[in-house]
């Protein structure tokens, strides 16, 4: 009678253990557990991804932030390229020239000194995993004697050429409409005065920089 009292008690013990190894609580923890181990997976693949990300963008990434091309006027055949080139790549760069998709007589890199715009013939010096910014009232990229004129909407492709005659492509920028800058054209000490034999370019240096 003894044996079927224990025998009986430990089976109760044992079931009580059962069920309380299958309690709500303990179905929560585990699924706690599971959860915080997924956020740590996911985390660490979202971290190895950005990681990945950035070396990719380091590897010799060079482009354009916020590139505009300025809307050229009815009477000008002007116009200027701006914004931030960044050079991500891990060696300088020296930028002595550019190409477009627009037809021009002449593609120049300038720069504006005292309120006067020259020809820029030291070209665009950029450090690795630096930028520089072309802006009205400075460093630009100048096109003139334009066939057609750019208008708001429209996109430009860009090219930059390099000192060591490799080529990088900054793809298509925004043909927008921008205030003109407060820089004039005056003599450029040969530069727009071989212009000025061109057709439309006559007498260039009255008109008012329209960049």
């Amino acid at each position: 009678m003894l044996n079927t009292r224990t025998v009986l008690v430990s089976s109760v013990v044992a079931a009580a253990l059962a069920l309380a190894a299958c309690s709500p609580a303990q179905e929560n923890d585990s699924a706690e557990k599971v959860d915080t181990a997924s956020s740590a997976a996911a985390k660490a693949s979202a971290d190895k991804s950005a990681e990945a990300g950035s070396e990719e963008h380091a590897m010799g990434d060079i482009h354009m932030h916020d590139g505009v091309v300025r809307e050229m006027a009815a009477d000008s055949d002007m116009t200027a390229i701006f914004g931030e080139i960044h050079n991500g790549s891990n060696k300088d760069i020296h930028v002595t020239g550019f190409t477009t998709s627009i037809d021009a007589k002449m593609n120049q890199i300038h720069e504006v000194v005292d309120g006067v715009m020259q020809e820029d013939t030291d070209g665009l010096m950029i450090p690795a995993g630096e930028s520089v910014t072309l802006a009205p009232g400075g460093q630009h990229l100048m096109l003139m004697g334009v066939a057609e004129p750019v208008m708001a909407g429209e996109e430009v492709d860009v090219t930059l050429e390099l000192e060591d005659g490799t080529t990088v492509d900054l793809g298509a920028q925004p043909v927008r409409s921008m205030n003109a800058g407060e820089e004039g054209y005056q003599d450029m000490e040969g530069g727009m005065a071989g212009m000025s034999e061109m057709p439309g370019m006559a007498d260039m240096s009255e008109h008012d920089h329209a960049h």
